[in-house]
């Protein structure tokens, strides 16, 4: 892992930034990273870089460290008089001419995925901003000795300034998200930037954190087809900022055969500088299996395409690599795709990657959406039919398969929102009293984990119910998981990720398109579809939603070394001394599913066994950096 960080020492105001080298040395899982570091009396500002988007710059008035991938370069330069955009350290020393110039403001005018941290010599002021998205995410300590900020939580403790305390609530969040909620991470003490956010530090402490832009949603007086118009023409111009001036050959796409990375893969081909570069994953699996889409698009749209086949003695030998580059507890397995994805690219010459990811989120994709819908439409029914004939009737009836599954559809219809999009959850669809030990429900007992969703769908800037509901999940569905997931994965692999999908100027578009043209009647994506109808091949409109999913309730259970992994784990002695889960919860999640044909149950079994993983090399075994 590379990245950027700071530091303000508190305690020895004229005495230099001590602990910076070690702060730089925390972010790097690599020792071919280049690192550098700038000092101002007690304030530090470094960088740990593996890209060429991760720079470090200084003069006699600013400090600036930057992970920035940007891709209106040229418009910036003209902003503030032109000059050299190129070089080692171009986009750090254009951020410093941008912040002399507009001061802080200068942030609305950048246009892709960035981490930054700004330090003004002479105002004494430190700033720290991450992308409206929070593509590359900053967290922080205001500790009584030091301010720390860093691209890695891990770099932070590398200091001996922050308590490796674990939160208990972030516990119970990954249990609940499969990953903690932002803005608290896994560490008590630390924070974390949430997306669209500045910080603002004097005196060695933070005294401002302000949100500098978010999506919102105000539905345009257009018409379907002008919006269809307008949306094809924002991707397309946004892919095609995404590919820079690159050469072709160095660029890739995710291919997963579904309506978001075929649009990518269809816009890139549109651009006419040669075939695009396709990527897909597979498995023996036949049922997780999307490759036949993948091909169906890349032949369409005359990609030069690359497949792999993830199997089970992968995943084996790339866990340890994974936990440690997640530097929080991670539960989405399909994590391992992504990585085998991005590592096929690398071996293949590419140094970025495309991705479709956000296209749901924005444009009303997710199939909870529709589910949300039958919800809705059951309790627009008349009073007296639900309270006074159907939830009576249904009371009275012994429960078989039927109707035991309408007894719960009108349970978490009954439930408010977002109580109800969650209520499939782990922590709220069963008894906390059963999951976790009395010592931890008691240290969490004051707190739910719905608090966060709460805050999202009650403040959101949208009044529409559903544009409600992609908020929420642009926040934490993509923000908290699928961009940590696919950032990480392709670091790790040695490629650079972008986003097309979140570009400003597409998710601004998103925000225009009334939810009813979003999910309209049974069809998700409406507007998306009809949209990108006449670049998509017919089967992939039409396609339902499978996923970038991964067998592991399968190998769990079928592959003797991923199956002695997960019972020697979950089975282990030191795992239940740390009084956090009940032993009998686990072991009957264990036990079902052993005979269940689902992936319902081997899906949260991965889950607990991620969490343990990332005990034993965090906490048990911390990294040391001093090599």
């Amino acid at each position: 892992m590379s990245g950027i960080c700071a530091m303000w020492r508190k305690d020895v105001p004229e005495g230099g930034a001590r602990g910076m080298d070690a702060l730089c040395a925390g972010l790097s899982l690599d020792p071919r990273e280049r690192r550098g570091v700038a000092l101002d009396r007690a304030v530090g500002v470094g960088v740990s870089a593996r890209f060429e988007t991760q720079q470090l710059y200084q003069d006699e008035l600013l400090m600036v460290a930057c992970d920035a991938e940007l891709y209106n370069e040229a418009e910036l330069a003209q902003l503030v008089g032109g000059g050299e955009t190129s070089g080692p350290n171009a986009t750090a020393a254009l951020i410093g001419k941008l912040y002399q110039r507009f001061g802080i403001q200068f942030l609305d005018k950048l246009r892709g995925d960035f981490g930054v941290i700004v330090w003004d010599r002479r105002e004494r002021n430190l700033y720290a901003a991450c992308d409206g998205f929070a593509i590359h995410s900053l967290v922080y300590y205001d500790g009584p000795r030091s301010l720390l900020i860093a691209s890695r939580i891990d770099a932070l403790l590398a200091t001996s300034e922050v308590p490796a305390d674990v939160d208990p609530r972030g516990i119970a969040k990954y249990l609940n998200y499969q990953v903690n909620l932002g803005p608290d991470s896994i560490v008590a003490n630390v924070t974390r930037l949430l997306p669209g956010q500045f910080l603002c530090a004097s005196g060695g402490r933070v005294r401002k954190i302000q949100q500098y832009w978010d999506i919102r949603y105000a539905d345009s007086d257009e018409g379907e087809e002008a919006l269809a118009h307008k949306l094809e023409a924002v991707v397309e111009e946004s892919v095609r900022a995404h590919c820079k001036e690159d050469a072709f050959g160095e660029l890739g796409a995710f291919l997963s055969g579904g309506t978001d990375s075929s649009t990518v893969v269809g816009m890139m081909s549109r651009l006419g500088r040669g075939p695009a570069r396709s990527f897909s994953i597979g498995f023996e699996e036949e049922r997780f299996n999307e490759l036949g889409y993948a091909r169906i698009a890349a032949t369409k749209f005359q990609a030069d395409h690359n497949e792999y086949l993830v199997n089970a003695n992968d995943c084996a030998a790339s866990i340890p690599d994974m936990v440690r580059y997640f530097d929080e507890p991670f539960g989405n397995s399909s994590a391992i795709p992504t990585y085998f994805c991005a590592r096929l690219a690398a071996q293949k010459g590419v140094k970025a990657l495309l991705a479709g990811d956000g296209g749901d989120e924005l444009f009303g994709g997710n199939e909870r959406y529709l589910t949300d819908k039958i919800f809705d439409a059951y309790q627009r029914a008349p009073r007296f039919l639900r309270k006074g004939v159907a939830e009576p009737l249904l009371s009275m009836i012994p429960f078989n398969g039927v109707f035991t599954k309408a007894r719960k559809y009108i349970r978490r219809s009954n439930l408010p929102q977002p109580d109800r999009f969650f209520s499939y959850n782990l922590l709220l669809d069963n008894p906390l009293r059963d999951i976790f030990e009395p010592g931890f429900l008691k240290s969490i007992e004051d707190y739910s984990v719905l608090e966060r969703p709460t805050h999202y769908y009650r403040n959101g800037p949208a009044h529409d119910h559903l544009n409600r509901l992609l908020y929420l999940d642009v926040k934490i569905t993509l923000g908290d998981n699928d961009l940590l997931k696919v950032t990480r994965m392709c670091e790790l692999a040695g490629v650079r990720a972008r986003f097309p999908f979140l570009d400003r100027n597409v998710a601004e578009c998103s925000g225009i398109i009334p939810a009813s043209l979003k999910v309209k009647g049974t069809e998700k994506r409406y507007l998306f579809k009809k949209a990108f109808a006449g670049l998509l091949p017919a089967e992939i409109i039409k396609k339902k939603k499978h996923g970038f999913g991964i067998p592991v309730s399968v190998w769990t259970k079928a592959d003797p070394r991923l199956r002695e992994m997960t019972q020697d784990i979950l089975r282990s002695q030191r795992t239940y001394e740390r009084g956090i889960v009940r032993r009998g919860f686990v072991e009957d999640l264990m036990r079902q599913h052993e005979t269940d044909s689902t992936a319902f149950y081997g899906d949260i079994v991965w889950t607990f066994l991620a969490l343990e993983l990332w005990f034993r090399q965090f906490v048990d075994q911390p990294r040391t950096v001093a090599a």
